[in-house]
């Protein structure tokens, strides 16, 4: 396959990591008294893939030979477990979904485009195809906005940002930086913490959502009360459509209306696909001598 990595497909988290309250000792009696589980029961078991009924790809053979034209056919995945992955977010709802195998509709194909261009073809390849397309970040989305309908008859294509995930560049001067919007926080933080830079966003979602999420969503974080919600830090982006790409710069204020930034902000995926962002970035604080 490909080298993004995805969380499990019954949960949060990726596998072979989980919580143990074991180094701490207060907290199982605490459970107890407050809402009365016993956290020495034992947990309930890790559910089996095996024992999911996948629906088959509807794809057509057409525009899977069209997908994998633009490219090319190892970023383009119609497996049962990557199909799963892509089915549902991360909210109560989508986990008890899961969790009892309810799989009315999923994605037919999963695609992993490395670039804008490519994005550009796909996203013009589903409207020539009639084709359903889904915008997917890091899968903790929490508002059902990853769910096909279960209905729906048309191809469905899950468009997978994980490739695009790069700090492109950082304007020192206006402490702006330019990212691709597949980063999940933690890569995009590592990436600008080398030259000593931040963006201090931090939603609860922190490591298993992207930039591209975050503005979808209109995220706000544990550290917004310093550096703002993510509809304060983002300035400027770029968002792919059928034929053409909507640019909007990253301009420090303005005094005309209506705002398109402010349109896409909290969008949800509906209006396209958003690429890259500049995004307000501060200097990290030196510490020793």
């Amino acid at each position: 396959m490909n080298e993004v990595q995805h969380q499990k497909w019954w949960g949060w988290g990726v596998e072979g990591i989980a919580f143990n309250h074991t180094d701490k000792p207060g907290f199982a009696p605490f459970v107890k008294d407050k809402i009365g589980l016993d956290l020495s029961e034992p947990a309930a078991e890790v559910p089996r893939f095996e024992d999911l009924d996948v629906p088959a790809s509807r794809l057509p053979e057409d525009v899977g030979q069209a997908l994998s034209d633009i490219l090319g056919d190892h970023h383009v995945n119609t497996t049962d477990y990557d199909r799963v992955v892509h089915t549902y977010g991360k909210g109560l709802r989508d986990l008890v979904m899961i969790r009892a195998g309810i799989l009315p509709r999923v994605p037919d194909v999963v695609v992993y485009p490395a670039n804008e261009a490519e994005v550009q073809a796909l996203v013009d390849l589903a409207v020539t195809a009639d084709a359903v397309l889904i915008p997917f970040g890091g899968g903790s989305n929490i508002s059902g906005s990853l769910t096909p309908q279960a209905q729906e008859g048309r191809p469905i294509i899950s468009l997978d940002l994980g490739r695009l995930n790069r700090v492109l560049e950082i304007d020192e001067q206006a402490g702006l930086a330019r990212v691709q919007a597949g980063a999940l926080g933690p890569d995009l933080e590592e990436q600008l913490g080398r030259t000593g830079w931040t963006m201090g966003h931090q939603p609860d979602s922190f490591r298993h959502s992207t930039l591209g999420g975050w503005i979808a969503t209109r995220s706000s974080g544990m550290q917004s009360d310093k550096y703002g919600d993510i509809a304060d830090i983002t300035r400027g982006l770029r968002m792919v459509q059928p034929g053409k790409v909507v640019v909007v710069r990253p301009l420090p204020s303005t005094s005309t209306g209506p705002s398109v930034r402010e349109m896409i902000l909290g969008s949800e995926g509906r209006l396209g696909v958003i690429t890259e962002a500049w995004v307000h970035v501060h200097r990290l604080r030196r510490t020793g001598t």
